[in-house]
C-alpha cells in the first residue's frame, strides 16, 4: 500500500511542471490589416467618410504570472486610411500604445488566449492644408492562439478597438514572440 501511494505522489509531482505551462517575460511583434470605418462630419460642408484597410504593425511585452493569467503592454501602428470631401484629400493616422491582461488556456504546444486592454491613442488628420490631432482612451479587447516551438513561439490575433465615433477599428495580425 505505501509503495502505490509513493509512486502515484512522485508521479503526480513529475508530471505537475508539464501541465504546469510555461511563466515568466516574453516580447514579440506582429504585423498585420488594420480596419478602419468612421465618419466625422462638417468638413466643407459635407461628411467625410473613412473606410479602408491599412498595414498595421505592434510590438509587446508581457509577463505571464501563472499558467492562466500574463499582464502585457506595447505600442501599435494602426496605419491609415486616405479620403476625399469637397475636393480635398484627408489622410487619418492613428498609434498609440496599451496595456491589457491576458487569459491564456494552456494546451501543450498551442495556447489559445483572451485579452481586455486599455488603448492610449493618438490621432492625426491631415487635409485641405490643415493639420488635427486627437488623442483619448479607450478599451481594446482580443483574442487568438500561439504556436509554441521551444523558446519561440507564433502569435495570429484579432484585436477589437472601442473608440467612440468608429463603426469599425480593429486589427488581425500575424507575428513572433520570444520567451515562451
Amino acid at each position: 500500500m505505501k509503495t502505490t501511494w509513493l509512486v502515484t505522489l512522485f508521479a503526480i509531482l513529475f508530471t505537475l511542471p508539464l501541465l504546469a505551462g510555461p511563466r515568466g517575460v516574453y516580447f514579440g511583434g506582429s504585423g498585420g490589416q488594420s480596419f478602419i470605418k468612421t465618419e466625422i462630419s462638417d468638413i466643407g460642408n459635407e461628411d467625410l467618410k473613412l473606410d479602408g484597410n491599412d498595414f498595421a504593425y505592434k510590438f509587446n511585452a508581457g509577463l505571464r504570472m501563472t499558467t492562466s493569467l500574463a499582464f502585457e503592454g506595447g505600442y501599435r501602428h494602426l496605419g491609415s486610411v486616405k479620403s476625399k470631401a469637397s475636393d480635398m484629400t484627408f489622410e487619418s493616422k492613428i498609434s498609440g500604445y496599451d496595456l491589457a491582461a491576458v487569459g491564456n488556456i494552456y494546451l501543450g504546444i498551442v495556447d489559445l488566449f483572451v485579452k481586455g486592454a486599455a488603448f492610449w491613442w493618438d490621432q492625426q488628420l491631415e487635409g485641405g492644408g490643415e493639420k488635427a490631432t486627437n488623442s483619448g482612451s479607450n478599451f481594446v479587447w482580443g483574442f487568438g492562439a500561439t504556436l509554441r516551438l521551444g523558446e519561440m513561439g507564433i502569435k495570429a490575433e484579432w484585436e477589437r478597438f472601442e473608440l467612440e465615433g468608429y463603426d469599425r477599428l480593429a486589427m488581425l495580425s500575424l507575428g513572433v514572440v520570444f520567451g515562451l
